[in-house]
């Protein structure tokens, strides 16, 4: 992620709100998050949108949710509490009384040695659960979640949503051969896979609730919606960014995430987390733009119609559970 200490500190904004608020006061936690929703406050955000905490009724039918998390950060004072929110957001899903699958998937960056702006540890895409319709298996998952020095601000979201919805893998160095540190493993493996299927896939039949089809383990005949919580740019040449080279089936652009999408017949959510979205707009011109082809719409100023792009953004914060929950049933719907 892209360092920005020069322009600010971390007294300049107050975590978890919107930063026309005040500075916390400097004893308070700097890693507490405001989840709250002002009973006040009803205006509409940046992105469109009244707060609320009514998450409405869900669809019928099968609903399958694929989150994906970015654990990548660079400005080390704001840290999300990441796996309690994903853990509230899995909670209200599977106590909604919809017929719900989750899976969540985490990325960082392409692990490319002699490259400066290469992932620390990280890996482009990581399958933290397959789906599955257990609660108690889920929210363990989630536990697992916490963020990683991400090294330079882009990060592997294209990447991942392809690998989510495809499962083809990815084998850097095109060798056959599954390296950790690197690659990224086929859902099931195959001849048309990434490594030519000659690795086991990352699919376990036993997970409670999973489905067969690829990607994720989809369940026949679901409603599938995709969720990204980003917290910086996508790596994409159109944004002058490095991709590795002599990737057997290469590396993922934008097109390629969108097509993987529209193939699962999958709708998308984006949520721009990003610390510096007031100064710089990529990352999300970037959600918009995969809401925008994917026909994703929800009502999110709750006039009664589905006509607001499927993105959130305007703060450094996750919206409120509620809010996020009633976005995936309007995608569902």
């Amino acid at each position: 992620m892209t360092l920005l200490l020069g322009l600010l500190s971390c007294s300049d904004y107050k975590l978890g709100g919107k930063n026309d608020h005040p500075p916390a006061p400097e004893d308070s936690d700097p890693h507490h998050v405001d989840t709250s929703v002002s009973d006040t406050d009803d205006s509409p955000s940046e992105t469109g949108g009244v707060p609320t905490g009514d998450s409405g009724e869900h669809p019928d039918g099968r609903i399958d949710v694929v989150l994906i998390m970015d654990v990548a950060y660079s400005y080390d004072c704001y840290r999300v509490e990441l796996a309690d929110r994903t853990a509230e957001l899995i909670t209200a899903l599977f106590d909604s009384g919809a017929d719900i699958a989750v899976s969540i998937g985490s990325y960082d960056d392409y692990n490319v040695e002699g490259q400066w702006w290469v992932a620390y540890g990280g890996v482009p895409f990581r399958l933290e659960q397959q789906l599955t319709t257990d609660k108690a298996t889920a929210l363990a998952a989630a536990a697992r979640l916490e963020f990683t020095w991400g090294g330079d601000g882009p990060g592997t979201g294209y990447e991942a949503i392809l690998q989510s919805m495809s499962g083809r893998g990815y084998d850097q160095d095109c060798n056959g051969t599954f390296d950790s540190s690197t690659d990224i493993k086929p859902f099931n493996a195959s001849p048309s896979d990434a490594f030519g299927g000659r690795t086991s896939g990352s699919a376990n039949a036993s997970v409670p609730g999973t489905g067969t089809q690829v990607g994720v383990g989809f369940r026949s005949g679901s409603r599938k919606v995709v969720v990204l919580f980003a917290e910086n740019s996508m790596r994409d040449h159109a944004e002058g960014n490095d991709l590795p080279t002599g990737a057997c089936l290469g590396a993922a652009s934008q097109t390629d995430a969108v097509d993987a999408m529209t193939n699962a017949d999958a709708r998308f959510l984006g949520v721009n987390a990003y610390e510096f979205w007031d100064i710089d707009t990529v990352p999300q011109e970037q959600l918009e733009a995969l809401a925008t082809r994917t026909s994703s719409h929800i009502d999110a100023d709750g006039d009664g119609a589905k006509d607001d792009l499927a993105v959130f953004g305007g703060d450094w914060d996750w919206p409120t559970t509620a809010r996020l929950v009633s976005a995936i049933w309007d995608l569902a719907d």
